[in-house]
């Protein structure tokens, strides 16, 4: 599909952590199993140009049988943060992020609400006491902050992430929690990517890094974190996704994640990433921005989405749709800006903003296509009998598990994603 692009993103303003530096191309696939590495890495501080990561690999899984079943994407209304559960289709499941600490200084009310909203979430999205994985992209409080709340009274099986600044305070907290609830904990790093967990005939999780980190990742005064983020592409058959973290325009340089339908759009719509080549690489169908209202929060520092991006975004994915988000015009500074810097964007509508819609959760069935669910139900407004997607509508019939079954018989199954149709 030919895309065209008319804005170029200039860079901006950056969230409180910084870094960056150009990351090594993404190592063969490796189970979460394998001893787990906890050493920070030897990271060097060379000057040298970082090399480009390696074109990426083919990542379609498409065997006439593949898919069927859903897969979901819940991205958490958590303010100016980021947390998203995917449910794999064989049952795994895998959080990227777990948003904002809540005692976060001079943040206050909001950044306490942000995380009681995703602790209140979790737990039906979840619907189980354990996390197959947990993967930060980097080492921002707005990603990782929320991670001992989140999991207080949950097991985790594995905790990923860059391995940097593992002396800080709250690093080191979410460490120690991911630890306290049986993790293994792994780095990722460039030339040594670890998949988070198994591939299967249906499904491949693969870490997305830079052949080597930006210099914005390593050096200067006040090294830009953003730029050292651990992207993650996501493939069931013929859908794919992409989580990004806060990457920056350096490091979208860098990686080759290949085409994906959905994107998680990187530093929450900020100036300083959704690149004009990055958007051209990744050629997004779908795409999901988390952040905060204007002047909420910490988000009044920062003034995400902007303008610019949302523009960008939705000349990539296809032009204006009915819906507008409200983003920042970037004519002032964000410390200096007022209401009517704040304009409703025409966007595409299979852009979706969570400061706009709340929670975003999005099924797919393998098939390359996505759509919302809202109030538990389908695109169609129906309900699998466990309360999640629907996977099959039963017209005729009753639903069982995950199947139809005759309205006579009796159903042993448990409750699955299986819906009445609707009338």
């Amino acid at each position: 599909m030919t895309r065209t692009f008319g804005l170029l993103i200039s860079c901006v303003f950056t969230t409180v952590a910084c870094g960056g530096a150009p990351p090594p191309p993404s190592a063969p696939l490796a189970a979460v199993r394998e001893p787990a590495r906890v050493a920070e890495p030897s990271l060097s501080t060379s000057a040298e140009s970082p090399a480009l990561a390696a074109p990426a690999e083919s990542h379609a899984l498409a065997a006439s049988s593949c898919g069927g079943k859903p897969l979901t994407v819940h991205f958490f209304d958590v303010g100016q943060g980021l947390s998203v559960l995917v449910k794999l289709p064989d049952g795994r499941n895998i959080l990227v992020d777990a948003g904002e600490d809540p005692n976060r200084p001079f943040c206050g009310a909001p950044c306490k609400e942000w995380n009681q909203r995703l602790l209140a979430a979790l737990p039906t999205a979840l619907g189980s006491k354990k996390l197959d994985a947990l993967w930060i992209t980097h080492q921002h409080s707005d990603h990782l902050g929320g991670v001992p709340t989140v999991l207080a009274g949950l097991s985790l099986g594995a905790y990923f992430d860059n391995g940097r600044d593992l002396t800080k305070a709250g690093i080191k907290k979410a460490r120690d929690a991911a630890t306290a609830s049986g993790a293994q904990l792994v780095v990722e790093s460039p030339g040594s990517a670890t998949a988070p967990l198994p591939a299967t005939a249906e499904v491949k999780l693969t870490p997305v890094l830079p052949a080597a980190w930006p210099d914005d990742c390593l050096t200067g005064s006040k090294p830009n974190a953003n730029e050292c983020s651990i992207a993650l592409r996501i493939d069931y058959c013929k859908s794919s996704m992409l989580f990004t973290g806060d990457a920056e325009n350096g490091l979208e340089g860098l990686i080759d994640p290949g085409d994906v339908n959905l994107l998680q759009v990187g530093h929450h719509a900020s100036a300083t990433s959704s690149s004009a080549g990055f958007l051209q690489k990744t050629k997004p169908e779908y795409a999901v921005i988390s952040s905060g209202k204007p002047d909420e929060g910490t988000n009044g520092g920062f003034c995400h989405p902007r303008e610019v991006t949302v523009a960008a975004l939705t000349t990539a994915i296809g032009g204006a749709g009915s819906k507008t988000i409200k983003s920042f015009d970037g004519k002032t500074g964000c410390g200096r800006n007022k209401p009517d810097h704040w304009v409703e964007e025409p966007a595409n509508d299979n852009i979706w903003s969570t400061a706009r819609d709340g929670d975003v959760v999005l099924v797919t069935n393998g098939d390359g296509k996505f759509a919302r669910v809202t109030s538990g139900g389908d695109a169609s407004g129906t309900t699998g009998s466990s309360g999640g997607a629907c996977c099959k509508t039963c017209k005729t019939s009753k639903p069982c598990g995950d199947t139809c079954i005759p309205m006579a018989n009796t159903c042993s199954k448990p409750p699955g994603c299986a819906c009445a149709a609707t009338k």
